[in-house]
C-alpha cells in the first residue's frame, strides 16, 4: 500500500466525515502508521483541546464460566 493511497481517507477524517467499512480496511492494510497515528492525534487534539486524555484497560477477570453481574455482553452472563 503506497502513501497516497491513504491521504484522500486522511483528508475526509480530518474534514470531519466518517469513514466506511472499506476506507477503515485501507487505513489498518497500510503501512503508513505514522501518518494515521499523525491524523488521529489531530483529532483526538480538536475533540478533547484541554490535552487530558485517559485511556483504559478493563480486565474482569472470571475464575468460573458463571457471573451474576447479569450484563448481557459478557460470554460469562448465564
Amino acid at each position: 500500500m503506497t502513501t497516497t493511497d491513504i491521504q484522500p481517507i486522511l483528508d475526509r477524517v480530518l474534514a470531519g466525515e466518517r469513514m466506511t467499512a472499506e476506507e477503515c480496511t485501507t487505513l489498518l492494510e497500510s503501512d503508513d502508521i505514522a501518518r494515521i497515528g499523525v491524523a488521529a492525534d489531530e483529532v483526538r487534539r480538536r475533540k478533547h483541546s484541554s490535552g487530558v486524555v485517559t485511556y483504559i484497560i478493563d480486565r474482569n477477570v472470571n475464575y468460573t464460566n458463571v457471573c451474576n453481574v447479569v450484563c448481557t455482553f459478557c460470554a460469562f452472563y448465564r
